[in-house]
C-alpha cells in the first residue's frame, strides 16, 4: 500500500483536488508527509538502544491556506498521524507517544508556505525496561548518547548568548549541548522570565559545528537581524530576538 491508505481512497479523490485548485498546485498533502518525514529524521535521538522520535507535529500554513482546509482538517490529521506511525516502524524508530498532527496558521508564510515543527509529549526513557518493569519516570531532560558526544566534539569555542534587552539583560548564556530549548517555561535550557516569550519559544541545534535556532511556533516569532525566521543557521555577531528579549550571538 502506498504512503496514505486512507487518502488513497476516500480521501484522495476530493483532498488532492482541492489542494490543487486552491493552492495551484502548490500545497500537496504528500509535500506535507516529507515535511513531517523529514522533520522526525532531523529531530530524532540516540540512546543506547533506541533511536527516539517527536510524537507531536504542527503544520504551519499560510492563514487562507488554513482556513481552506478547516472542513476536513481533523481527517487529514489523523491520516498524517497514521503516515508517522508507518514512517517509524518503517525506519524502526520510537515514538515517545501516540502520535499527533495539528494545523496553525502563521501570517508570514506566503499562500502555499508550509513549515513543521514538532515536539516529544515527554523526555525519551534513559534506561531501557523488561516487559515486567515499568518505565522509570524522571524529570531529567533527554540528552542522546552519540548525537551529544559528537556535538562536543565539533561545537564552537566559547559560543553564546549574550542578552543585550529585556528582563534578563546582562546575563550570558554558555551554549554547549547539542540540543538547547529557549523559552518561559522552568524546563527549558535556557529559561527567559520574559511574559512575551512563550513556553517553548525556540530550539537551537548544534550540526557541523554551527548553531541553528528554530522556532517552536512560538506566539510573537523568532527573529535574526530583525527578520522573523522559521529556521536560521547563526553566525557570529547574530542578533536574535525572541519577545522583547534581544541577544547577541556570540563565537570566541
Amino acid at each position: 500500500m502506498g504512503v496514505f491508505s486512507g487518502l488513497e481512497g476516500s480521501l484522495e479523490k476530493y483532498v488532492d483536488s482541492f489542494f490543487k485548485d486552491n493552492f495551484g498546485g502548490r500545497v500537496q498533502p504528500i509535500d506535507i508527509a516529507k515535511k513531517l518525514a523529514r522533520e522526525m529524521r532531523d529531530c530524532r535521538r540516540v540512546s543506547i538502544s533506541n533511536i527516539y522520535v517527536p510524537n507531536q507535529y504542527t503544520v504551519f500554513l499560510n492563514p487562507a491556506d488554513c482556513e481552506n482546509i478547516v472542513t476536513f482538517s481533523s481527517m487529514l490529521a489523523k491520516e498524517l498521524g497514521e503516515y508517522v506511525t508507518k514512517k517509524a516502524a518503517e525506519k524502526k524508530y520510537t515514538l515517545t507517544g501516540p502520535p499527533s498532527v495539528k494545523f496553525e496558521q502563521e501570517q508570514v508564510l506566503p499562500a502555499g508556505g508550509l513549515r513543521v515543527t514538532s515536539e516529544f509529549s515527554e523526555a525519551p526513557p534513559e534506561k531501557d525496561t523488561t516487559p515486567d518493569e515499568k518505565p522509570i519516570e524522571h524529570t531529567q531532560r533527554f540528552r542522546p548518547v552519540k548525537e551529544y558526544t559528537r556535538a562536543e566534539a565539533t561545537s564552537p569555542a566559547c559560543s553564546s548568548l549574550q542578552v543585550n534587552n529585556g528582563p534578563d539583560q546582562g546575563e550570558v548564556f554558555q551554549l554547549k549541548a547539542a540540543s538547547i530549548v529557549l523559552g518561559r517555561h522552568e524546563d527549558c535550557d535556557i529559561v527567559l522570565n520574559d511574559s512575551s516569550v512563550s513556553r517553548r519559544h525556540a530550539r537551537l541545534e548544534l550540526h557541523r559545528g554551527r548553531y541553528t535556532i528554530v522556532d517552536l511556533g512560538s506566539t510573537n516569532g523568532t527573529m535574526v537581524n530583525g527578520i522573523r525566521i522559521g529556521t536560521k543557521v547563526l553566525g557570529a555577531g547574530d542578533t536574535v530576538t525572541l519577545g522583547i528579549t534581544t541577544c547577541t550571538f556570540k563565537v570566541e
